[in-house]
């Protein structure tokens, strides 16, 4: 489990060179995405319908374990729902924030589906399991996310849906508890 675990973590890091504003959109073998391009957005999954832009909407995540066990690996899958046409790459931040006010922070930036279906190949409808896996921390951590292009251009959170803005185009999507 943790060699798949580290496997998942090793592939969502994988950077992706820039890609021109003339160029079109990347082709992408829709048929090869069938762990990520989703029919529905799982039951099981904490609902938050956060709006990004016009077109990009954070349906709900899930986290496994449920409650976060201190030095193991934990797993979050975001459940992302193509609104409108994306014409723009972006990329995902990730900030698990030390919920305690300690000031830790996990960064997870990183492009969709362990970077093999960025933004800019999503048609309206999909639905896109995004996940990304961290070492559990000490504390319950704050799951701060958004979205993001060149430099620190970020995507505007048009709404909140159930999370809440933090006032710079951050979505606070809720708190992961340690285990007792």
């Amino acid at each position: 489990m943790k060699r798949a675990l580290l496997c998942l973590f090793a592939a969502a890091c994988i950077e992706r060179p820039p890609r021109d504003a003339g160029r079109s959109a990347p082709a992408v073998d829709r048929n090869a995405l069938r762990d990520v391009l989703l029919p529905q957005v799982p039951q099981d999954a904490v609902p938050v319908g956060a709006l990004f832009g016009a077109g990009i909407e954070l349906a709900g995540y899930r986290v496994e374990p449920a409650a976060l066990v201190p030095g193991q690996f934990a797993r979050v899958t975001l459940y992302w729902r193509c609104r409108a046409a994306i014409t723009e790459p972006w990329r995902i931040f990730v900030h698990l924030d030390d919920a305690g006010g300690g000031g830790g922070r996990i960064n997870r930036d990183h492009d969709p589906a362990m970077g093999r279906f960025p933004t800019d190949a999503w048609r309206p409808g999909d639905i896109i399991a995004d996940p990304f896996v961290f070492p559990a921390p000490r504390t319950p951590v704050l799951l701060f996310l958004g979205l993001f292009s060149e430099g620190e251009n970020r995507l505007a959170l048009a709404s909140p849906g159930r999370g809440r803005d933090d006032g710079r185009q951050r979505l606070l999507a809720g708190l992961l508890p340690l285990a007792k």
